[in-house]
């Protein structure tokens, strides 16, 4: 089957950069759009006009300033007197939120209109700090159900200057005086606890109040007195209608002042933001109830004939003019709903005679928000269509392109299997977290480079504010633009290796198998399998956190802490018997396995467990001696056959060879008789060396041998074996060739072990090397070793191992027709090893090469 080079990872890649660009144009796209209003509006009314008057951006501009311009309007009633503002005005806080809390409304919460805006001013620049003893506030009942409110302080000085005084339930047992002024200081006082006295009594005995407690209702720090200068809790104490409401009347206060301090905001904005000549708008409001004119125009509130003055107002450009009855309502404005704009320029709810006209210059006179979005629409209207196109043909290939991705994550163009790299093992929840904290530090860092601006969204006063999130704008700088653009493709790459990597983990399966969440329940369901087991540790671990948890909550208590300290003292000492324990496991888990099978493990001290898992590692110990006596008993007795065995053939095999010499002097003259005594003679010979070997392994292979070490030269000794052999060598047509180097080598050995030893690897290549090759005998010396090596072709193709030619009774050539016995090796092999040497044996093909090291 042919690759599929859609497959392939260039594809792959072209792709990738393919989907940072389109997601680039869409957040361009996006981003222009979210800074222009007026041009996104186009969009979606789906016309374009020639001019910013006739769209339907300019005609919600101008809906949102006069609803600006009503708000303010129908404040001027609250904050001026005879037209002007007034700071001495009096507001009643109750009537101010309509609250009638008080049945109606008593006039107590009062207060001065400039009090209040300094009130409010200062709580949203939270200047005002929470009151202390101050607002600890003590509430005394009388016997009629009225109540009487106290400052603590003030309370305290009271009863300690005798002017009030407990009267004690009983004056044996419960509380004193004193102590009960420290509840109440404690704030921890609370209503009904009155069983401990009889009630609170003047200097002359007579009883005031029939309980006390701390109150827990809403209160503050007050900023300001009252018109009349009392406090709140100096109108609740004299007032009926607040007396047990003092909660309400905080509460009533505090939106009042809030309320007016945003009103007067509002106010004020009217008067600075409108004023003739800092805008190309012109407002006019009528109260014809009350004969009353509103403007920003000086001539148009010098009261001149009203149809006169709207006449201009038709004729200033854009207009809008509304009345109590929807049909008279007048506008040259396209997109504009009649009824939306009569409910929305209400003043103070009034439906009935009043006239409320808003007219634009559209010359634009005067620079201000106005004329500032004619100027951009002039400069980008008819382009938003086009922009918001790019942005959807992106966001559309941006989908394709991801559909691909998905379709291709983790395929070859060589195979169907599926392939993951090294981030797709990785724990899921792990990887995911990665590639968010990868994403979000670096945004972070380049987000907060960015200057940002408000849109172009109007208040209700016409003005360009910041609304929400979604209605702010990048400043049009090189600076902002690359860090945006930077940030969007960074955004990007994580999000398309993230989302790569969750593809082919749900594609290969592995999504919830590499989760860290089935670890853990995993790991939970194996201590509830094993809970027999580990029963012991999980109490252990409950008690400790049941202990740290009451700790905890119980701060300051020395007896739970005690417990803390003593649980985990516990813990402690536990943790360290069990490593111990542990450790003295782990140690003679490693003594048997060096070979010391009668190595005991100590248990006693050991916990149950460890005590249970010491004796059956003892019984494994015990279980391997057992059976290493019994291996080397057998091998003893293998030894003494064969050694046995060899001693008896000897003494018939040394009779035979006597007898044959003795054959061989009568000098027959019978050639068939000549030759019978040739093969007797060969064939007791070879008996001869077989029994020598098989004496010589045994010994060898039971250690019963004494080394006799001594300083021997290397070099010679490896001159006289060849010597000896080149007769050998000769007959089969084998040529050595001899690498030793000129100098000494000298290594510690037995002179004739190591005799042996050699003599058995040239013989062995004698044997079994191919007629008519060379045999290569090399000596270096390599980081002070002695490497000795000889290489020859076989003549037999070896189809076994290089270790079992050394083993006993092996030969190299598989029919046996060769003399030799299969020791030769299996003895050099054992005799070099003894003398602490290395013997390895190397085959590749036909190549036999030995390699001896000391």
């Amino acid at each position: 089957m042919g690759q599929k080079w859609y497959r392939k990872n260039v594809v792959k890649s072209i792709w990738i950069l393919a989907e940072h660009v389109f997601l680039l144009v869409m957040a361009a796209s996006f981003l222009w759009l979210m800074s222009y209003p007026v041009l996104r509006s186009e969009i979606f009314n789906g016309t374009h006009a020639d001019q910013y008057e006739d769209t339907k951006a300019f005609a919600d501009q101008v809906l949102h300033t006069g609803e600006g311009i009503s708000a303010g309007i129908a404040q001027k009633e609250d904050f001026e007197t005879d037209g002007y503002y007034d700071p001495d005005k009096i507001i009643d806080a109750a009537k101010y939120v309509g609250s009638d809390v008080a049945g109606g409304g008593s006039e107590s919460l009062s207060y001065r209109l400039e009090d209040m805006v300094a009130w409010g001013e200062a709580l949203n620049q939270d200047t005002g700090e929470a009151a202390g003893d101050e607002g600890n506030i003590i509430v005394c009942r009388r016997s009629d159900g009225t109540y009487h409110y106290y400052e603590y302080s003030e309370f305290q000085d009271l009863i300690q200057n005798g002017e009030l005084s407990f009267v004690m339930a009983s004056e044996e047992g419960g509380m004193t005086q004193e102590e009960i002024l420290l509840s109440l200081r404690d704030r921890t006082f609370s209503e009904g606890m009155s069983d401990l006295f009889k009630g609170v009594q003047d200097q002359e005995g007579r009883i005031l109040y029939v309980d006390c407690w701390n109150y827990d209702g809403y209160w503050y720090k007050e900023e300001c007195k009252t018109a009349e200068g009392k406090s709140i809790l100096d109108v609740a104490n004299e007032d009926p209608a607040w007396n047990g409401h003092l909660s309400e009347a905080f509460d009533i206060v505090d939106t009042a002042v809030q309320s007016v301090y945003w009103n007067m905001d509002h106010y004020q904005r009217l008067l600075e933001s409108y004023q003739e000549g800092d805008t190309n708008l012109t407002y006019l409001y009528v109260d014809q109830t009350a004969k009353e004119i509103v403007s920003n125009r000086e001539e148009y509130r010098e009261g001149q004939d009203l149809e006169a003055t709207l006449d201009k107002i038709r004729e200033s450009g854009k207009y809008a003019i509304i009345y109590p009855r929807l049909a008279d309502f007048e506008t040259n404005m396209k997109n504009v709903d009649a009824a939306e704009w009569r409910n929305a320029l209400q003043v103070n709810g009034k439906e009935d005679a009043y006239i409320f006209a808003l007219s634009v210059d559209t010359t634009y006179p005067v620079q201000d928000s106005f004329y500032t979005e004619s100027q951009t629409y002039a400069q980008y209207g008819g382009t938003a269509v086009w922009v918001f196109a790019a942005g959807v043909a992106a966001a559309i290939l941006f989908a394709l392109g991801l559909i691909w991705l998905t379709l291709a994550a983790g395929r070859r163009p060589e195979d169907e299997a599926l392939h993951l790299n090294s981030f797709d093992h990785w724990k899921t929840e792990i990887a995911a977290l990665l590639v968010f904290v990868l994403w979000l530090v670096p945004v972070l860092l380049l987000g907060s480079t960015v200057s940002m601006t408000s849109a172009v969204v109007y208040d209700e006063y016409g003005r360009i504010v910041h609304a929400n999130a979604f209605q702010n704008s990048v400043y049009s700088s090189t600076g902002n633009t690359v860090a945006m653009t930077v940030m969007i493709l960074y955004s990007c790459a994580m999000f398309l290796a993230g989302y790569l990597s969750l593809v082919r983990r749900i594609k290969a399966g592995t999504l919830w198998k590499d989760s860290l969440l089935r670890s853990i329940v995993k790991f939970i369901g194996r201590i509830f399998q094993n809970l027999s087991i580990l029963w012991r540790i999980v109490l252990i671990f409950g008690v400790v956190i049941l202990f740290h948890w009451i700790a905890f909550f119980s701060y300051g208590s020395f007896f739970f802490f005690g417990l803390m300290v003593l649980s985990e003292v516990l813990i402690f000492v536990y943790m360290i018997k069990d490593a111990l324990g542990k450790q003295r496991i782990k140690k003679g888990i490693e003594e048997i396995a060096g070979g010391q099978v009668d190595y005991k493990i100590h248990v006693d001290g050991l916990p149950r467990e460890q005590q249970d898992i010491g004796e059956k590692i003892n019984s494994i110990g015990e279980g391997l001696d057992r059976a290493l006596e019994k291996s080397i008993k057998s091998e003893r007795l293998k030894t003494d056959l064969i050694t046995n065995v060899s001693h008896d053939i000897k003494t018939p095999l040394t009779s035979i060879i006597n007898y044959v010499e003795l054959l061989k002097q009568e000098n027959f003259e019978d050639p068939r008789i000549r030759r019978y005594i040739e093969v007797l003679e060969q064939k007791s010979q070879r008996l001869k060396t077989l029994t020598e070997d098989v004496v010589e392994a045994s010994k060898v292979s039971s250690g019963n041998i004494t080394l006799e070490y001594m300083n021997i030269n290397f070099v010679e000794m490896i001159q006289q074996t060849s010597g000896e052999f080149e007769e050998k060598f000769k007959a089969r047509n084998l040529t050595e060739v001899l690498n030793l180097p000129q100098e000494e080598v000298m290594i510690r050995a037995d002179g004739r072990r190591m005799w042996r030893v050699l003599a058995n690897i040239y013989n062995n290549a004698a044997k079994y090397a191919l007629e008519g090759t060379r045999v290569y005998a090399d000596l270096q010396v390599v980081d002070g070793h002695a490497v000795f090596s000889l290489k020859n072709i076989s003549q037999q193709q070896l189809n076994i191992s290089a270790d079992e030619l050394t083993e006993r009774f092996i030969r190299g050539d598989i029919s046996r027709s060769t003399e030799g016995s299969g020791l030769g090796l299996s003895i050099a092999k054992t005799l070099t090893e003894m003398q602490g040497g290395k013997f390895e044996l190397y085959l590749d093909g036909d190549l036999f090469r030995v390699t001896i090291t000391f």
